[in-house]
């Protein structure tokens, strides 16, 4: 059975975990955020390779090439 319990958001956004919970996570830096459509957040653990994933999934929506990124590296380097 579920058991509920508060966490607090902070004046900073961020929501504080209580201590029961956050100890089953403690290998976790990462959660998935929903919003369900009654207002509820839905929070899923995201593992590292599901986190970089993600990260491709969103430079590839974005339209970004292998070529753009090593050009920024470069200019941000000072070598280009």
């Amino acid at each position: 059975m579920a058991r509920k319990m508060l966490a607090r958001k902070t004046e900073w956004n961020e929501v504080k975990l209580p201590p029961e919970i956050a100890g089953h996570y403690s290998d976790v830096d990462y959660f998935e955020v929903v919003l369900t459509h009654k207002g509820r957040l839905l929070l899923a653990p995201v593992a590292p390779e599901q986190k970089q994933q993600r990260v491709k999934e969103e430079i590839r929506e974005l339209g970004i090439e292998e070529d753009d990124i090593r050009a920024a590296a470069k200019a941000l380097l000072g070598k280009g």
